[in-house]
């Protein structure tokens, strides 16, 4: 083998070792965004259901109209965030196509309901 043969093979495993080092870190930095995606439609989807539920066991028109104005103020805090953080709504997207249907699918109809 000559120098030039061993210096190419030399600078080719470490581009491999680098791009392989690169390639870990951005899965894991993925997985990481996912998860917080996860956990802010969970929690947004509870209060709407929870929503949902106190519209439907109210009594008064009081009742009934502080319970709407709760859901409404939620609906437009989500509706906010995905206008100004439109990688929310990119991950979203993501997860459908993913084959996560499962579980978007309920967050995703959830969400339609306020735009």
């Amino acid at each position: 083998m000559t120098r030039v043969q061993a210096c190419h093979q030399f600078v080719m495993t470490r581009v491999q070792a680098c791009h392989q080092f690169v390639m870990t870190r951005v899965q894991a930095c993925h997985q990481f965004v996912m998860t917080r995606v996860q956990a802010c439609h969970q929690f947004v989807m509870a209060r709407v259901q929870a929503c949902s539920k106190l519209t439907k066991a109210s009594k008064s028109p009081w009742d009934e109209l502080a319970a709407s104005l709760h859901c409404k103020l939620i609906a437009n805090y989500s509706k906010n965030r995905v206008r100004t953080e439109p990688g929310i709504e990119l991950a979203t997207y993501r997860l459908v196509t993913s084959g996560l249907n499962h579980w978007t699918s309920s967050a995703t109809i959830g969400e339609d309901r306020f735009r």
